[in-house]
């Protein structure tokens, strides 16, 4: 039972398969529905394409293949998220964004073992394992693959 001297943070989670990624409390996210992905020839391996929305034109990361290193294979549910330092992007997922209530004195981040970089930490919660991302750490290093 939750007291009232007891700190309670909102945050919201995406899945990748069974993996929860953890948004950062700064970055924006806009759930999309009813959206094409135009493929692009010789594209990186994380990109799944693009889309046109509201007369602008966003990269598609395949999250399926930067975290599990093979592409989604239902439609996937697509996320524009909105990191305070880069342009926005569009991310794969399964399903929509959810909430969650994390009382304060259970974020007890740990370092993960052989977890992606742009994956610093984890945090248990509720028998389940939350990884607890740095978007602008992944999209630094999409940056810097471009080519690949």
């Amino acid at each position: 039972m939750q007291t009232s001297s007891e700190s309670v943070a909102s945050r919201f989670y995406y899945l990748i398969n069974t993996h929860a990624i953890l948004l950062e409390t700064d970055v924006r996210a806009e759930v999309l529905s009813g959206q094409a992905i135009c493929p692009l020839p010789f594209a990186p391996t994380w990109c799944a394409g693009l889309i046109s929305l509201r007369g602008e034109l966003y990269p598609v990361v395949n999250m399926h293949q930067v975290l599990q290193g093979q592409s989604f294979t239902n439609t996937p549910q697509l996320l524009l998220i909105q990191h305070p330092r880069f342009s926005p992007i569009i991310l794969t997922c399964d399903g929509y964004p959810r909430q969650l209530k994390l009382p304060t004195q259970d974020m007890k981040l740990q370092v993960g073992e052989n977890l992606p970089s742009w994956i610093p930490h984890i945090l248990p919660h509720n028998n389940n394992t939350l990884l607890v991302a740095d978007h602008g750490r992944l999209l630094r290093h999409l940056q810097r693959t471009q080519g690949s």
